[in-house]
């Protein structure tokens, strides 16, 4: 009813709804309070009279309400016939610069010990610091970059840093910062100050020398803070700074920024103030006892001036004790806070978690889900992975179970008055929780200083939590870098070459990837051999090189001779026909070719900060894992197929520069037992990347361990897990002990010969 009603009465509303004719442009333009069908129209009538009458008469004739206005794109013209090109970064098209530039004014005396203190204390915490000397300072302290001037006169040193941040760093940062090098700097607490300023704001401030009617003067020696538009001011008309002469370098720098950007100083910036301190006769040893009282000297971002390098390293550990303490009277309100506000929460007090502030632990939904502990000694831990019962503790583990051990007793003692001479670890658990950190349970027997004193047990629970996680910047990489692939091959491995090279041509030659294949003939030296061992290989190149005659020199094939494996003597005989530029990523019979993995080489290798090798998945035996031939031809990815190999480091990728700087460090006579992950690893400036690769796959193969005792152990231990998972050589023994009917105790020797000559 209520449809039907609606119906027969809407036409009626309809008309009463429409009191003006719509008709009447002008009058429905003020009905609708807008002026754009108005202005567009009279626009068109402007421009084109003689249509804009057809268009009215039109309007009239068709009762339309808004006229079409057609403009027909016209596209713009190139200029210089140059194509406009996109920025790399986001960043730079967006406009965003960096936060904080310091420049040092220092000179070639003090350049290695006020500079180096300066740098050491300080440049962690800012962008990019840069030091000006006038004349030349010698060779630089390692880690710093030193821009000299010939311009002796110390007057114009400041201009000569504000022409260089001119042609070198003109748009890239939002603040600047000049100083001496007589100054100490809160790096962290600055940059907290020029964090909390907006960037469109002029800001010119510092630390004042003296007050005047016509404005402040700020001094170098406490720190100055120019922003970006202050110094785009200054740039057009910096050479006119050179004509005035003042009495010294603060004076001519302000003058010359006030003659140019029309800026005075002072010590507010936005609605922050810049806070510096000046002391006279500085003795650190002396004076700190009353300037710790001093409000004043505790908040400042700057002192200034100091007397020796040693005063600015005493200073600078003055105020990171300073931050310690207030941080740790921080998180003592923070768990104060917390324990008040929890008998408001649901469950009260109980429901807190122990340490305050820290994570819950990790409620497992399933049994596969927990976090196992692992059980350790003095001496040994056990089941510390899924793969191993026991192994002794060593290096970092063992380290970090003493340090946990002697930090238990010495809280044990501090509750119980320092009453225990000694103590002994009877039981210790740990385990890794991903949300918390590492989590300690140590029974500790404790001894007292008294030999009729009973001997006590104590259970302690530590936690070791995890810190502040950070992204680690990088520099930027793209997929398109050239590879050289360079792949050893050995008399007792050509039987797989031909596997090699097909993957090869259907992952590079058929799909024009921009890779190389540097194939190295390693020939052993033999008396009485006769014949070419590797003239199918060679044979092997040759048909797919034909097969593709256009990326004929994408494959090229050496020969070396040697009496013993090293990988060293093996890249070094390859330096001669590569560049300090080339990628290099070393491959080995077995491994399936992979795109993928050709990429993931381009990101994770970079030039002077990182070199890759790659935790490979290597196939378990294939009659051990599968039931009955015919075998899959390429590798399958599962657990049950194969494991990612740790202890393997046959695979690697970094720049032909970074290897060649990194050779240095190796004497000739440690050539032939270095490896190349030992050799990456004395590199302290080198990051060595390891992560699990899926798209590195081998085909299983007997491993031929060699005769070093330092290798050997290893790679016997890579020979043994190589073969099938635990289960799988678990059934395989029985099923040989049921077959030849053998007892129990002899299924045990039966397992250690079979282990040992199965294959």
């Amino acid at each position: 009813m209520g449809i039907a009603l609606n119906m027969m009465v809407a036409p009626f509303l309809d008309d009463l709804c429409d009191p003006i004719d719509t008709k009447d442009t002008e009058n429905l333009i003020k009905l609708r309070e807008t002026k754009m069908v108005h202005e567009l129209d009279t626009k068109n009538k402007e421009q084109e009279p003689g249509k804009g009458e057809v268009n009215d008469q039109e309007t009239e004739s068709d009762g339309n309400d808004f006229y079409i206005h057609e403009q027909k794109y016209q596209r713009e013209e190139i200029k210089d016939g140059k194509k406009f090109v996109r920025p790399r970064f986001a960043s730079t098209e967006l406009g965003i610069r960096e936060k904080l530039f310091v420049g040092v004014l220092s000179t070639p005396h003090t350049v290695n010990s006020f500079g180096m203190a300066l740098n050491k204390t300080f440049a962690h915490y800012v962008t990019k610091t840069v030091f000006f000397t006038n004349g030349k300072s010698g060779m630089p302290p390692p880690g710093m970059q030193v821009i000299s001037f010939p311009d002796q006169d110390n007057k114009k040193l400041p201009i000569h840093a504000l022409k260089y941040i001119k042609e070198h760093y003109a748009s890239t940062f939002d603040y600047y910062l000049f100083i001496t090098d007589r100054t100490y700097i809160r790096g962290e607490k600055l940059y907290e100050l020029v964090g909390h300023i907006s960037i469109s704001e002029e800001v010119h401030m510092g630390a004042i020398l003296h007050r005047g009617d016509q404005g402040d003067t700020c001094t170098l020696d406490g720190g100055i803070i120019l922003s970006q538009n202050v110094l785009s001011k200054v740039y057009p008309k910096i050479d006119s700074c050179f004509l005035k002469s003042e009495q010294n370098p603060s004076l001519a720098f302000e003058a010359c920024i006030l003659q140019t950007a029309n800026s005075k100083c002072s010590e507010k910036g936005g609605d922050k103030n810049f806070r510096s301190y000046k002391v006279d006769d500085f003795e650190f040893d002396d004076d700190i006892t009353s300037l710790r009282n001093d409000a004043m000297f505790n908040s400042s971002f700057s002192i200034y001036p100091m007397p020796d390098d040693i005063s600015l390293y005493k200073i600078h550990r003055y105020f990171c004790q300073l931050e310690i303490n207030l941080t740790r009277q921080e998180i003592q309100k923070a768990k104060d806070s917390i324990i008040g506000l929890s008998e408001f929460a649901p469950g009260g007090k109980d429901s807190l978690q122990w340490p305050i502030g820290v994570p819950e632990a990790f409620k497992p939904n399933t049994r596969f889900d927990v976090v196992q502990w692992s059980y350790f000694t003095d001496t040994h831990i056990y089941f510390d992975d899924d793969f191993t019962n026991i192994r002794p503790l060593q290096g970092a583990d063992k380290q970090d179970i003493q340090e946990i051990q002697q930090i238990a007793f010495d809280r044990l003692n501090s509750i119980y008055g320092d009453n225990f001479k000694q103590f002994k670890l009877v039981n210790g658990y740990r385990r890794f929780e991903p949300s918390r950190g590492m989590e300690y349970t140590l029974d500790l027997e404790l001894y007292g200083k008294h030999r009729h004193e009973k001997t006590e047990q104590k259970r302690v629970h530590l936690l070791r939590p995890l810190g502040k996680v950070e992204i680690v910047p990088m520099p930027y990489v793209t997929e398109n870098s050239q590879i050289h692939l360079i792949l050893p091959v050995y008399e007792s491995e050509m039987g797989d070459f031909g596997n090699f090279m097909e993957g090869f041509a259907k992952t590079v030659l058929e799909t024009s990837d921009n890779s190389y294949l540097y194939v190295i003939f390693v020939y052993e030296k033999k008396k009485g051999k006769s014949g070419d061992p590797f003239a199918v290989p060679k044979t092997v190149i040759d048909y797919h090189l034909n097969n593709h005659p256009s990326r004929k020199s994408t494959v090229t094939w050496k020969v070396l001779e040697t009496s013993e494996k090293s990988e060293l003597d093996l890249l070094d005989y390859v330096v001669r026909d590569l560049q300090s530029g080339d990628l290099v990523s070393v491959c080995s019979i077995g491994m399936e070719m992979d795109i993928d993995y050709l990429n993931r080489v381009r990101m994770n290798t970079i030039p002077n900060v990182q070199v890759f090798f790659p935790i490979s998945f290597w196939q378990y035996k294939q009659n051990m894992v599968y039931q009955k031939p015919p075998y899959p031809p390429g590798v399958e990815l599962g657990q049950r197929y194969g494991h990612f190999d740790v202890d393997s480091y046959e695979h690697s990728s970094f720049y032909m520069s970074d290897y060649m700087n990194s050779r240095k460090h190796v004497s000739p006579s440690d050539t032939k037992k270095t490896s190349l992950i030992d050799l990456f690893l004395k590199v302290q400036s080198l990051h060595v990347f390891r992560a699990a690769e899926p798209s590195l796959r081998i085909r299983w193969k007997l491993l031929d361990c060699p005769v070093r005792d330092d290798d050997k152990l290893r790679c016997n231990k890579r020979k043994s897990e190589s073969l099938a998972s635990r289960s799988q050589l678990a059934k395989a023994v029985f099923d040989y002990a049921e077959k030849k009917h053998l007892s129990v105790e002899e299924v045990v020797k039966s397992a250690k010969q079979l282990t040992n000559t199965i294959g």
